[in-house]
């Protein structure tokens, strides 16, 4: 079970999905919105129906919607999806030192909360630390 923080009333709610943003009293309304914003959007013309022929931004070629959310022709979306393939293993050793360091107990969740609260991952955090260590003592 995950604790979450309605993004609508504030109040705390328990909830099975990773995903959920409104507590059960705000789920609906904020379906009401979702579907108030879209019609809003279908009748000014801003809105993209499935089936229709659009032109793609980047190459210019017309394509088929086949889902309410594309924006780019078939072709153009594969190459946006290599682009942003994460880095192979072969990469990271080639490229990159492994450290790995130990804390006592119950230590490591104080340390990524410590980390979260500032926007920081945990890496990003020691690297940080590293660096103010060396300007206060060099």
């Amino acid at each position: 079970m995950f604790t979450r923080k309605c993004e609508m009333c504030g109040m705390e709610f328990q909830t099975a999905s990773s995903r959920a943003k409104y507590c059960i009293y705000c789920r609906d309304k904020a379906q009401v919105n979702r579907n108030r914003a879209y019609a809003e959007k279908k009748k000014a013309g801003a809105s993209v129906t499935v089936g229709s022929e659009q032109t793609c931004p980047l190459c210019g070629k017309t394509y088929t919607v086949t889902s309410g959310s594309q924006k780019y022709c078939k072709e153009c979306t594969e190459s946006r999806k290599r682009k942003k393939a994460q880095p192979t293993a072969e990469y990271i050793k080639e490229n990159y030192d492994y450290i790995r360091f130990n804390v006592p107990k119950g230590e490591g969740d104080a340390i990524k909360a410590y980390a979260q609260e500032r926007g920081m991952t945990i890496k990003q955090l020691l690297l940080t630390a590293l660096d103010e260590y060396k300007k206060n003592h060099d």
